[in-house]
C-alpha cells in the first residue's frame, strides 16, 4: 500500500526540461545523467515491490524528513506490523572493493562511502519514528539495483543487499497486513515530507527566459523540431504526432514550471512556443484551459 508516492524531484523536473533548450557544460550534463540513472533505479525498485506480496507493505518512496533541524532523505521506506526497513537506492555499476571504511573502483578511483548516508538517516529518522508512536525494529540497507555491479572484500554483515540479493529480499519480505493504527501513523509521517527545501534548486544551471531556445518540445523524444500541420504537431526528427491543444498546453506548463514569476499571457506563450501561430489560435487555447484574470490594461490566465 503506497502512502506517499514517488514524484520527480523538483531539480530534475526543470533540467529535463531545461536539457533541449540550453547547452550544459560537462559537469552539468554528467550530473544531469547520474541524477536521471539514479531516479530510474528507485522507480525500477518501486517495481519489483509493486509485482510482489511486499506489495502490500506501507510504502513511503522519497521521504525528505527533518528532525531537530537536520534535513535527511530516505529512498524507500516500507512499514510492516514487526519492523521498518529503510532502504538508499544505489545504482552504481562497474567493480567495487572496500578497505575498511573506503570504497574504491578496480582502477584506483574512491567513492563516498554510501553506508555513512544510511547511517545517518537511520540515527536521524528513529527518534522522529518513536516521536509518531512507530515503536518498531529498523533495519536500513543500501540497495544495488544494476545487475552489472559487483562488490568485493565486503563483510558478509555488511548493511548492502547486492543485485544477485534483490528478488530473494524481496521474497524474504512476504506479505503483511497493517492495522489501522499503523496505517494512520504512517500517513502522519508522509504528511512531514518537506516538499520546499533548498535542495529544490541544487544543480540547476542559471537561465533567463530570453537565454532558452523557444519551440514546443517533442512528446516523445523532447526535441524542438516540432512543426504545426494543421490542427498537429510533428516532430520532424522521431514523427510523432500531436494534437495541437495538448502540444500547446503541455508547453505552457513548462512555462509556468521554469518561470513561476513571469504571467502566462497570449504575447508570451506565443513567443514561447515559437510556432509562428495566430496569436487568435494561442488565445482559444488558453481560454478553453486557464481561468481569465484582466488587471488594468492587461490579460493573462492562471
Amino acid at each position: 500500500m503506497v502512502i506517499k508516492p514517488r514524484t520527480v524531484p523538483y531539480n530534475l523536473q526543470v533540467r529535463r526540461l531545461l536539457r533541449p533548450r540550453m547547452e550544459f557544460s560537462d559537469a552539468e550534463l554528467k550530473q544531469f545523467l547520474n541524477d536521471e540513472k539514479g531516479f530510474e533505479g528507485e522507480c525500477y525498485f518501486d517495481s519489483l515491490i509493486d509485482q510482489s506480496p511486499a506489495s502490500t507493505y506501507l510504502q513511503l518512496r522519497g521521504l525528505l524528513l527533518q528532525w531537530q533541524n537536520t534535513t535527511f532523505q530516505i529512498d524507500s521506506v516500507l512499514i510492516s506490523p514487526h519492523k521498518i526497513y529503510l532502504l538508499d537506492v544505489k545504482t552504481f555499476e562497474g567493480e567495487v572493493y572496500i578497505e575498511g571504511e573506503q570504497w574504491f573502483y578496480l582502477s584506483g578511483h574512491e567513492i563516498k562511502n554510501p553506508l555513512h548516508q544510511l547511517t545517518r538517516s537511520t540515527a536521524l529518522f528513529r527518534p522522529l519514528a518513536k516521536s509518531l508512536g512507530l515503536n518498531l525494529p529498523i533495519e536500513a540497507r543500501a540497495v544495488f539495483v544494476h545487475p552489472e555491479f559487483t562488490l568485493f572484500q565486503a563483510d558478509r554483515n555488511l548493511s548492502v543487499i547486492l543485485p544477485t540479493q534483490l528478488n530473494s529480499f524481496i521474497k524474504r519480505l512476504g506479505s503483511v497486513f497493517p492495522d489501522t493504527r499503523l496505517v494512520e501513523a504512517s500517513r502522519i509521517l508522509a504528511s512531514l515530507h518537506i516538499k520546499n527545501s533548498r535542495f529544490d534548486n541544487l544543480n540547476i544551471p542559471s537561465y533567463t527566459f530570453e537565454s532558452l531556445k523557444k519551440g514546443v518540445s517533442c512528446g516523445r523524444c523532447h526535441s524542438l523540431s516540432v512543426g504545426v500541420n494543421g490542427f498537429k504537431l510533428i516532430c520532424d526528427r522521431c514523427e510523432f504526432v500531436e494534437d495541437l491543444h495538448t502540444g500547446i498546453i503541455r508547453t505552457v506548463e513548462e512555462y509556468k514550471l521554469l518561470f513561476p514569476e513571469r504571467l502566462v499571457t497570449v504575447a508570451a506563450i506565443n513567443e514561447w512556443c515559437g510556432l509562428n501561430i495566430n496569436r487568435k489560435r494561442i488565445q482559444r487555447i488558453l481560454k478553453d484551459q486557464y481561468e481569465i484574470v484582466r488587471h488594468s490594461n492587461s490579460t493573462y490566465y492562471c
